[in-house]
């Protein structure tokens, strides 16, 4: 059975989520509800994990968690099988509660805190259960935007730090925001399904926590986060195998670049970084612009037999260096 990968350490950021059985719910009514969240708060209590952030939905429940101690799994674990086994008691439910082991990210405190606190508290809104997200009972976020003040388990200050001098400056520039027009989602520069971060922050964790660790079948998340080509290396292949220079393939232009297309399906593919950090080595373009890129080649790779024998000769050229 598969296995999630675990990077612990004191003073660790996350980004967790768990979901009902089947996308079964969880909570049944305002009770359950509030149940969890005395689970939460005691959790944050008994195993000294500071809550920046938290959604309870129908079915699933998103958590920002400090560890000062670094003991996400142990805290977890308290958490799912505590109220698992309420709402198993309460209802007369046998069975699983949740659809497995919590998924965790570890996150680069520095630059992703804030994206992720607005992407948790906006769920309700894109659910269309709330129209705006500070209206939503069961989230953190009227804490981020209003005069209420949060349960000593719920840190907010930390978060609110990088809007405003004040409190309440911040708390408004929050609100607008949440309020901004198309929302990225920062989970599209997650890398390999653990690591949400700078490319500095992600080759530290890999390099720390990841360098000695082996190919292990049962955790599927560490084969994509093992050793990779460098980018350089990529775009270096790519420029001799089509006879053009590596400032051609980096640079943008306006005509169609099939060696810098190729360049940029190859990093995407073999680098393991994200787009958004992809986007840096192209030129300063846009996460977006790379995975544009990358879906435009392997829609093409579908016809272009030339162009497939290129790819596949490049990348046994790359992996085999």
């Amino acid at each position: 059975m598969a296995r999630p990968l675990r990077i612990e350490y004191p003073g660790a950021f996350y980004h967790v989520m768990n979901r009902g059985h089947r996308r079964e719910p969880i909570v049944s009514d305002d009770r359950d509800k509030q149940r969890f969240m005395s689970c939460l708060s005691r959790m944050a209590g008994r195993f000294n994990v500071l809550v920046h952030g938290y959604c309870l939905m129908t079915n699933h429940y998103h958590l920002i968690l400090e560890t000062p101690e670094g003991n996400l799994s142990r805290a977890l674990q308290w958490l799912n099988v505590s109220y698992a086994g309420y709402y198993n008691r309460r209802h007369h439910f046998a069975g699983h509660l949740f659809q497995g082991r919590f998924k965790a990210v570890l996150v680069d405190s520095g630059e992703y805190l804030e994206a992720l606190s607005r992407y948790i508290h906006l769920n309700p809104v894109r659910a269309e259960i709330a129209r705006r997200a500070w209206e939503y009972t069961w989230s953190s976020c009227r804490y981020f935007v209003g005069s209420q003040n949060p349960p000593d388990w719920v840190e907010t200050n930390r978060i609110l730090a990088g809007f405003g001098r004040s409190k309440r400056a911040a708390k408004q520039s929050y609100k607008s925001y949440l309020s901004e027009a198309d929302v990225p989602n920062p989970f599209d520069d997650v890398v390999g399904g653990s690591l949400l971060g700078t490319e500095t922050f992600v080759e530290w964790a890999k390099s720390t926590f990841l360098a000695d660790k082996k190919a292990d079948p049962t955790i599927p998340q560490l084969k994509e986060l093992m050793p990779r080509p460098d980018v350089e290396v990529i775009v270096e292949a790519v420029a001799e195998h089509f006879k053009m220079t590596v400032e051609s393939i980096l640079t943008r232009g306006r005509k169609r670049n099939v060696a810098r297309d190729v360049a940029i399906y190859l990093s995407r593919e073999l680098s393991g970084l994200s787009g958004r950090a992809l986007g840096r080595h192209f030129g300063g373009v846009s996460g977006a612009n790379i995975t544009m890129r990358f879906n435009a080649v392997s829609r093409s790779l579908k016809k272009d037999r030339r162009l497939a024998k290129h790819i596949k000769s490049l990348r046994q050229r790359i992996i085999n260096n």
